[in-house]
């Protein structure tokens, strides 16, 4: 007869139980599919960089020789080198066309290609190309290819051996593609045959380097520096190359965002998962009082219960950790956008499955156990009664005389019965406050991620073309381009690398020189006016200043390629937008250094004009326009941003079901309230309205508690993301948006509630112990 009962049990508390599994279900598809990203990343790339033996460190230098490979080798926690001739190449008769062309050694080792057809180079006959440009190209294994070493003017007539990918260049962009575009660049590997004539037999300029755990990045930069000295130019970890990081980069930037809203979504629903188990059995009380009567056991009673709780996991957990790995592909796939991968599966993260059915279980089943066992303790008689009510007490303002008269019945019933229930009134203003926060947060990173891609594309770039200069340009024709017709403003650009010291750390590092004044291209976004660069010191990135152990006013020596000087300047302002260094032109110029510009910005009355005429400088090397800059920022942060959406979504699908669940709870404890009004001969409209008004009573204060906790965890969540200099934006659309989905939910509960009032049964409800 119990387990009959079961069923028509799960038939009447039917709502309930589903508002529960759906908050169950969407706590555990943000968790595991959040999860799943990162797990799923980390997987992918983890196995790509181990198979191909990817660097650890690009080591870039002049004059590097197998005697400089062997000192390297020999260097305790360096686990191999392979030393390389890199250079840029373009398709002979079409400049546009530019590859980066690799010179490797028989024993190749690292950073090994996917070959998806044909061989490695053989011969210095031969060339391997990248698959997506060999295809764009119309080039097929056994095709011959012609290619000219850039600014060297030597030709090469080489045979397609193979295609393939190749970790080192997973996402392939340079100075002049700055978005993947692999009809237009790509890469090549040919034998170092085939380009000793350009350095000479055994003469590198870069070697590739993997390193043990034994090792970090201070203590490598700090022994290759002993070693190698002036012949280094860079030292480029793996997490710094933006070719061969790209994926793993995109994900770094999410990791706070998908540690941090999966523990919000859990802490929300296990408040909703405990509330609910809790109040759905202690209204079983009386069907628990005549279980006890007609002889059934305590552990019987309890597994019947319990078993309530276990469906809300078995249906909540399955169906929620199936669709995360849905989303974990979505997400995962478009942070990979542009990224040229091997084909690669999204699969399940069973430890995050295991940890969420260990939360789910322990919430709904321990909280039914808990309450299930202190009905157990009383006797049948005392349980086959309602509990009795609380008495009522008096309210603060009803000793204020003047304002309590002049209250009608309607508010002072509202208030009477919200303060006589306080663990309801709270339960039902935190979940509705928790849900605010995560709305909002959600709007505003949101704006946060905005803010930071308009900056880029609308107030850091405010040129109309950029110009890449060969790097043999001299002063008369950097002078001629900036004077070119049709030129209204330009703005020169050097960067070269150096190595900076501090007291007690090292490091390989870009310098930027800069115009004194900059205002068309801003080393910071959020800068509303040109910058002046300081004349006596440097501007320092943020992350390599806490590298240094470097604070504004503190000095910095730096010492350049192929010099054994030493020059020490001061750490004038640290800021996290900055790339590198920078330095002033001037002050540059009165180091007494020569200066050969690398880039110039441009405006123009005529940009496309522009672009045309600069055909006619063989000392450009490429140029840019703003728009496309522009659309490659603007096309990484909308790849981004597509998990903030999938957070809205979820977090006005939690906010939903919560205030549901909530408003149904709350209308079944004051059944007995409301029967009494209507046998009192209240009209069904009157009743609606005073049970009514107390849940938008209830929504309106979650939303103003959930304002300040939204603030609080978006300023704490902007803070903790390192990777991109996000600032916090608490706009009044954010605000109104996440308000305005919370009162609609309430709302919407509130016509539902308003329908269930006609099934009320006052005989039965009266039934109580007074």
């Amino acid at each position: 007869m119990i387990w009959k009962n079961f069923f028509r049990d799960l038939r009447r508390t039917a709502s309930r139980l589903i508002s529960v599994s759906i908050i169950t279900m969407i706590a555990v598809v943000v968790y595991t599919g959040l999860n799943g990203i990162i797990y799923n990343v980390d997987r992918i790339m983890g196995r790509y960089y181990t198979e191909h033996n990817v660097a650890d460190y690009w080591l870039t230098g002049v004059g590097l020789d197998m005697a400089d490979c062997r000192a390297l080798e020999g260097l305790s926690g360096i686990t191999g080198v392979q030393p390389q001739i890199l250079l840029d190449a373009e398709e002979r008769h079409n400049s546009d066309i530019i590859l980066s062309l690799c010179g490797i050694p028989a024993d190749w080792s690292i950073n090994t290609p996917y070959i998806t057809e044909g061989r490695l180079p053989a011969n210095s006959q031969e060339i391997f190309l990248s698959d997506q440009f060999a295809q764009a190209r119309g080039l097929q294994v056994g095709d011959w290819y012609e290619l000219t070493l850039t600014g060297l003017g030597i030709h090469l007539r080489l045979q397609v051996c193979g295609v393939g990918k190749d970790p080192e260049y997973l996402y392939p962009v340079n100075a002049t593609t700055p978005s993947p575009d692999l009809s237009r660049y790509g890469f090549a590997y040919v034998r170092e045959e085939t380009l000793q004539d350009v350095m000479g037999p055994h003469i590198y300029n870069q070697f590739c380097i993997t390193t043990s755990e034994s090792i970090s990045a201070a203590q490598l930069r700090a022994a290759v520096d002993d070693v190698l000295g002036s012949k280094v130019v860079n030292i480029l970890a793996l997490e710094d190359n933006q070719q061969a990081y790209s994926l793993m980069e995109g994900k770094n930037n999410l990791v706070p965002i998908l540690t941090f809203f999966p523990t919000l979504f859990f802490l929300c629903a296990v408040l909703m998962m405990v509330s609910t188990m809790n109040r759905l059995i202690e209204s079983a009380r009386s069907d628990i009082g005549t279980f006890k009567a007609l002889g059934y056991s305590d552990h019987t009673i309890l597994v019947y219960y319990l078993l309530h709780a276990l469906l809300v996991v078995v249906i909540g957990f399955p169906i929620g950790a199936l669709l995360g790995k849905y989303i974990a592909a979505l997400i995962v796939w478009t942070i990979a956008t542009g990224c040229d991968l091997p084909p690669m599966e999204i699969v399940h993260d069973f430890q995050a499955w295991g940890q969420a059915v260990g939360l789910t279980a322990l919430c709904c089943i321990g909280s039914a156990w808990l309450v299930a066992r202190s009905l157990l303790k009383e006797s049948p008689a005392q349980c086959m009664r309602p509990k009795a009510p609380k008495s009522g007490g008096s309210l603060f303002l009803e000793h204020i005389r003047p304002l309590w008269r002049r209250l009608g019945f309607n508010q002072k019933y509202i208030l009477r019965n919200t303060f006589r229930n306080k663990v309801r009134m709270l339960t039902c203003v935190v979940g509705i406050a928790f849900c605010m926060a995560l709305v909002f947060m959600a709007f505003a990173i949101k704006d946060s991620m905005d803010a930071y891609s308009d900056a880029l594309a609308g107030n850091q770039n405010r040129y109309d073309v950029m110009v890449s200069l060969n790097t043999s340009v001299t002063e008369g024709q950097y002078s001629r381009l900036v004077s070119a017709p049709g030129v209204t403003g330009a703005e020169l650009e050097m960067t070269t690398t150096c190595w900076l010291y501090s007291s007690s750390q090292r490091a390989t590092t870009t310098l930027t020189v800069a115009e004194d004044t900059v205002s068309l291209h801003l080393y910071d976004p959020y800068a509303s006016a040109p910058l002046s660069l300081p004349q006596d010191g440097l501007v320092l990135e943020k992350q390599l200043a806490d590298e240094l152990g470097l604070v504004e006013g503190d000095s910095v020596t730096l010492r350049f390629t192929g010099e054994n000087g030493y020059i020490t300047l001061t750490v004038t302002e640290v800021n996290r937008c900055v790339s590198g260094a920078y330095v002033s032109r001037s002050l540059w110029r009165s180091l007494g250094r020569a200066y050969t510009p690398t880039a110039a910005y441009l405006t123009a009355a005529d940009p496309i004009a522009l672009e045309t005429e600069l055909d006619n400088y063989d000392f450009v090397d490429g140029w840019q326009s703003r728009e496309t800059v522009t659309a490659a920022v603007v096309e990484k942060m909308e790849n981004t941003s597509m998990v903030v959406y999938i957070l809205i979504v979820f977090g006005g699908g939690l906010a939903c079901i919560v205030i549901y669940n909530l408003g149904i709870m709350s209308f079944f404890e004051q059944l007995r309230s409301l029967a009494t009004l209507m046998v009192l001969g209240f009209y069904e409209r009157e009743i609606k309205r005073l049970q009514l008004s107390e849940n938008l009573i209830f929504a309106a204060a979650g939303i103003l508690l959930g304002i300040p906790l939204g603030i609080a965890l978006d300023r704490f969540l902007i803070l903790s993301i390192t990777s991109m200099p996000l600032e916090v934006m608490v706009t009044p659309k954010a605000i109104g948006l996440s308000c305005g989905v919370t009162m609609l939910f309430a709302l919407g509960v509130n016509v539902v509630i308003g329908r269930k009032m006609r099934e009320i049964d006052m005989l039965g409800a009266l039934k109580s112990v007074e």
